[in-house]
């Protein structure tokens, strides 16, 4: 899996760095379908947004698909594991779809059945 990750008016701290290539291994455990990944991490300096300046956005290239989560809140560290989490479930669901997909398709394809 290639990894990206970026920083946008933020300099990127080494803990955020670390956190998101574990949990963007833990999204890969078991699936090994990921092929790049890119975090970009970004300040917003509006000063009408109020507390929630910070921004997370990941994009994740899968075999069959491009998915994107993006999550602001008042820290990078909640920024970070919303979207994380919005990711988790977004490929919790591409790969149960595609799971009963293949299972539809192999049943059509069983030897010995008459169409």
């Amino acid at each position: 899996m290639d990894i990206r990750t970026e920083s946008r008016n933020v300099a990127m701290a080494p803990r955020w760095h670390q956190e998101i290539e574990v949990r963007l291994y833990a999204l890969q455990d078991g699936h090994e379908d990921i092929l790049h990944a890119r975090m970009t991490l970004e300040k917003n300096l509006h000063h009408k947004k109020g507390p929630k300046i910070a921004t997370a956005r990941l994009v994740c290239n899968v075999r069959g698909g491009t998915f994107t989560a993006s999550k602001t809140e008042k820290t990078f560290e909640e920024a970070i594991r919303a979207t994380f989490f919005a990711m988790g479930e977004e490929l919790r669901s591409y790969r149960e779809k595609r799971k009963k997909k293949a299972r539809t398709e192999s049943s059509r394809r069983l030897p010995g059945r008459s169409a």
